[in-house]
C-alpha cells in the first residue's frame, strides 16, 4: 500500500490500528509493536513513522499522566528529576536515530521489534527485587529514554518493571510514575522529529484520535 496514492484509506487503515494499539496499551502495554510495523506496511519512511508514531503518543501519555496526577497516585518524590533525565535521554536518541539512512533503519526496527516482542514474551512477571541497587535508577531511566527516542515500542512497560523492582512501587504507583516519563520522552522525540520534518501531522492527529477512543 502507497500512501501516496490512497491516502484516505492508509488514514482509515491506521485510526483502526491505533484504537485496536491503545486497547491493547492499557491492559498490558507495547502498543507500539503494532502502530510502528503498521506504519511502515503502508510505505511511511522509517523516520516519519517514528515522528509521526511520537506525535500521537505525546497525546495519549499526556492524558494519562494527567489522570494519574489529578487522582493522586502520582506520588513519587523524584519524579521531576525523572521526567527531566527521560527527556534528555530521549532527545540524545531521537538526534542519533535521525543521522541513519531509511535503508539502515528498515533493516534494524524489524529487529528490534523482534527482540522487545520475545523479551515480553520470556518476562511475563516481575518478580525481582532490586531495591538495593537503587543507584541503578538514574542511568537507567536515562537509557530508556534514549531508547524511546531512538525508537520506542514497550518504553512505558520497561519503566512500569524499573519502578517495580527497584523502588517497589504497586502497579497503580509505578504506573502512574511510567506515564509521566513515557510523555517527557515522547514529547522530546516528537520536538525534534517535528523540527526536522519527519510528522505527518493529519496522520498524527488521526491516531491521537483513535488512541482516545481505544
Amino acid at each position: 500500500m502507497d500512501i501516496s496514492q490512497d491516502t484516505n484509506t492508509v488514514y482509515l487503515f491506521l485510526f483502526g490500528i491505533s484504537i485496536v494499539a491503545s486497547f491493547i496499551d492499557s491492559i498490558a502495554g507495547g502498543g507500539g509493536l503494532l502502530t510502528t510495523p503498521s506504519m511502515l506496511l503502508v510505505g511511511i519512511s522509517p523516520l516519519t513513522v517514528l515522528g509521526t508514531n511520537k506525535f500521537q503518543s505525546s497525546f495519549s501519555t499526556f492524558t494519562s499522566a494527567r489522570n494519574y496526577f489529578v487522582n493522586g497516585y502520582l506520588t513519587d518524590l523524584n519524579k521531576n528529576k525523572y521526567f527531566i533525565l527521560s527527556f534528555i535521554g530521549s532527545s540524545f536518541g531521537t538526534l542519533m536515530v535521525s543521522r541513519l539512512s531509511d535503508e539502515i533503519l528498515r533493516t534494524l526496527i524489524p529487529i528490534l521489534l523482534i527482540s522487545v516482542a520475545v523479551f515480553f514474551i520470556l518476562n511475563k512477571q516481575v518478580k525481582s527485587d532490586l531495591s538495593n541497587y537503587i543507584v541503578l535508577l538514574t542511568p537507567l531511566i536515562f537509557l530508556i529514554g534514549f531508547y524511546d527516542g531512538f525508537f520506542g515500542p514497550g518504553t512505558g512497560s520497561f519503566f512500569v518493571m524499573l519502578f517495580i523492582v527497584f523502588k517497589n512501587q504497586t502497579l497503580l504507583e509505578s504506573t502512574a510514575t511510567s506515564k509521566l516519563l513515557n510523555f517527557a520522552s515522547n514529547f522530546a522525540a516528537f520536538i525534534i522529529f517535528a523540527f526536522q520534518g519527519y510528522v505527518i501531522w493529519e496522520l498524527g492527529i488521526i491516531m491521537a484520535l483513535g488512541g482516545i477512543t481505544g
